[in-house]
């Protein structure tokens, strides 16, 4: 049951977020699209084998289930940052530029440097 609410929830995430962005995607020409939607399929097809076989493996020689958590979520998020990187690069070229629509590079040391300064200021800003 929980399966079937997760996936018509997922189906409707995706929906909304095509209607949302429909200005964006009517720039782009068929070979853009099929181009984009191939990368994204590449990306979770090549995310999912890392985690999926990769992650349990390496977290599977582990006795401690918590040390086995804490290794599978950091295993998640080292095999994230280099395929979204990938991706973003992919959709640049691939769509001059039109995708993604974000520039900023996810996880660069100068974001995540400008946000921990954002970060102590409202820290020390609350106190």
């Amino acid at each position: 049951m929980t399966d079937n609410i997760m996936s018509v929830l997922s189906i409707v995430i995706m929906l909304s977020i095509f209607y949302k962005n429909r200005k964006l995607l009517k720039e782009l020409t068929k070979f853009q699209l099929l181009g984009a939607a191939s990368c994204y399929l590449f990306a979770i097809l090549v995310t999912f084998v890392f985690v999926f076989y990769g992650g349990n493996w390496v977290a599977g020689q582990f006795s401690n289930t918590i040390f086995n958590s804490i290794i599978f979520i950091a295993v998640i998020l080292i095999v994230l940052y280099p395929t979204v990187s990938i991706l973003n690069k992919l959709l640049h070229k691939i769509t001059n530029g039109i995708l993604p629509k974000d520039k900023k590079e996810v996880g660069s040391i100068g974001s995540l440097s400008k946000n921990l300064v954002n970060c102590d200021g409202l820290i020390f800003s609350l106190y």
